[in-house]
């Protein structure tokens, strides 16, 4: 079974005998492992442990959509140590208590606005300045995909890329206040990110299997605003994006941290097919209660405790939960992994533990059914 049949039949929700596991971690974490294992340089964590993978259709043609005008532009306008992004929005490198390393929004460019008409005066991205790479003509897409599954988290962020231009605070009071004007932004973020959702079905068909979106909802404890401000603000967008994937075959995934029980059934309802990445120790994420009322409508990715499980607990706990997790989200309908990126306060033992107990499934399976 190679490793596009393993996670096509856990996001369609069946069992292929096996259960498909993942690795994503922070460079520093990364590097910690690798000194544990011993790994030379042509070996990466996730081959080590045979763990399933998702695929960039642009890193296999050498080139990804890309604005040269602007980005040089925002190149030469950002102070040292900062980046900006397309949408103008500003990021300083900053450090974590662990020592991971993530750029930080500072200067949010929308704060200032007072009205929908300052938002149309923003200088938007426009689907016109997209360079959109040539496949190489030898390119074989179907022999490049026949062990992979291509997710392409590029072109939805209904609720992400707002709350960064106006920054958090001011998208709460507009929401409440000014609601005009977060519905003028989340439209025109729409207006590129579906312009170029269209633009990448259309000229590379089949390219992709599924289009992702990471806007967080959720907090340890909650939502970070209503469920019904969600709903009428964020996820019309959301469904329409996916509603126009769906028409080239291509999937649903979200990425959302947090306490989002309350959220799942709209984000089901707006055609996501797979769920990241199960914050089992957020309020409400009980692993039970989601495959209960969910696992007839979601392929679940992640539920490895990162927060205490992973990071406090000893091996054996470690490979407790993992049994734990496949027993109650799966085996169908189940794809393991840490409920959010790998930290380096992740002891390697545990990693080691957790790879070795998904791995470990089959011959479990095969023993309780003698």
């Amino acid at each position: 079974m190679n490793n596009r049949h393993a996670l096509m039949t856990a996001i369609h929700r069946q069992f292929s005998g096996r259960i498909p596991y993942t690795y994503e971690a922070r460079a520093e974490a990364d590097a910690i492992f690798r000194r544990h294992l011993g790994l030379d340089d042509d070996t990466t964590v996730g081959a080590h442990f045979n763990c399933n993978f998702f695929s960039s259709f642009w890193s296999a043609i050498g080139g990804a959509p890309s604005m040269p005008e602007r980005q040089a532009r925002l190149r030469a306008a950002a102070a040292p140590g900062e980046q900006i992004d397309i949408w103008g929005c500003r990021r300083v490198l900053a450090e974590t208590s662990t020592g991971a390393r993530y750029y930080e929004m500072v200067a949010p460019p929308l704060a200032h606005v007072q009205s929908v008409a300052d938002v149309e005066r923003y200088d938007w991205p426009t689907v016109d300045e997209v360079v959109f790479p040539e496949v190489p003509p030898d390119f074989n897409l179907a022999a490049w995909k026949e062990d992979k599954v291509v997710l392409d988290m590029s072109f939805m962020a209904p609720f992400g890329v707002p709350w960064a231009l106006l920054g958090m605070e001011k998208l709460m009071t507009d929401l409440a206040l000014e609601p005009a004007i977060v519905e003028a932004v989340v439209a025109k973020v729409e207006a590129y990110t579906m312009g170029c959702l269209e633009v990448v079905l259309d000229r590379y068909p089949g390219a992709i299997d599924l289009i992702g979106c990471g806007d967080d909802y959720g907090t340890q404890l909650g939502l970070l605003l209503g469920k019904g401000m969600i709903d009428r603000y964020f996820m019309p967008s959301l469904a329409r994006h996916l509603a126009y994937a769906r028409k080239s075959g291509v999937l649903g995934y979200h990425h959302c941290c947090g306490a989002i029980f309350d959220i799942i059934p709209s984000f089901i309802d707006a055609g996501i097919n797979v769920l990241n990445p199960i914050q089992t120790a957020a309020v409400g994420m009980d692993p039970a209660r989601l495959k209960r009322e969910f696992g007839s409508h979601l392929c679940f990715h992640g539920a490895i405790d990162i927060q205490h499980t992973l990071v406090t607990g000893t091996p054996d706990e470690v490979r407790a939960e993992v049994r734990s997790r496949i027993d109650t989200l799966g085996p169908a309908g189940y794809i393991l992994a840490p409920s959010h990126t790998l930290q380096p306060d992740t002891p390697p033992e545990n990693i080691v533990a957790m790879y070795e107990e998904v791995q470990a499934y089959p011959a479990r399976l095969a023993a309780d059914s003698m």
